[in-house]
């Protein structure tokens, strides 16, 4: 389950190019609930999973995975709760690796 309650990101507040990504954002997915995100550039998808993740420091509101607010977590601790594919595929891994080390190497990150 994961629970986004009241979220708010502004990147460069205060500035000329401040620009509001989400703004009072409520989410609830359920357990095996299948959810696709989608939007034009700029709408604020990589930002949405960025903020679950912990990429993205929300400004306001809480993030729960589990019934567990890691609104605080550091993103190698959510790292054992959340994963991600990468439309990128060099993105999230080491391109000198072999498919099975970089399988290795992730799984020595929990």
């Amino acid at each position: 389950m994961i629970r986004l309650e009241r979220i708010r990101v502004t990147f460069h507040p205060g500035s000329a190019v401040e620009t509001r990504a989400l703004c009072d954002l409520q989410l609830n997915i359920s357990a095996g609930e299948f959810v696709t995100v989608i939007g034009s550039n700029g709408a604020g998808k990589s930002t949405l999973l960025n903020v679950i993740a912990g990429e993205t420091h929300a400004d306001s509101g809480r993030i729960l995975i589990d019934e567990r607010d890691v609104t605080g977590w550091s993103t190698a601790r959510r790292s054992a709760l959340v994963a991600r594919v990468f439309q990128d595929p060099l993105a999230g891994s080491c391109e000198n690796l072999t498919l099975q080390e970089n399988l290795a190497l992730a799984s020595c990150r929990g």
